[in-house]
């Protein structure tokens, strides 16, 4: 019995969800989700974190491609990159259909052992 490779859809998943796998990042969003722009220190000023902290997750957030920034004289202004939400949505919905579909036709799981599987070390 050989390993599957991972589904496309975990691969395009799993790094959306990692950048939105703590409470300030999707605090962050939440606050975004209100404003065209929002400027870093409007940002910083509403969470209980200090400013290096906070700037750590919006980098997290905006390499992951779901905030933009855009500089306005000394300053940045963020805002949400709405198609890479749409992205999210529909990933996050395809997963949850595959999920759904296989509900009602589960089998019982079979103990696979070493000598069966060929295992690949890396993640």
């Amino acid at each position: 019995m050989e390993t599957l490779p991972y589904q496309d859809i975990t691969l395009k998943l799993a790094p959306l969800l990692d950048a939105l796998s703590h409470p300030a990042r999707l605090q962050i969003v939440l606050h975004l989700a209100k404003y065209k722009n929002c400027p870093a220190g409007s940002i910083s000023n509403r969470l209980p974190l200090c400013k290096s902290t906070v700037s750590q997750h919006m980098s997290k957030l905006k390499e992951a491609g779901l905030i933009t920034c855009t500089p306005d004289g000394v300053c940045q202004n963020y805002q949400l990159n709405d198609k890479n939400f749409a992205l999210v949505k529909k990933y996050f919905l395809n997963f949850y259909e595959q999920i759904d579909d296989w509900k009602e036709i589960r089998s019982e799981c079979k103990p696979v052992t070493k000598k069966d599987v060929s295992v690949s070390c890396s993640s």
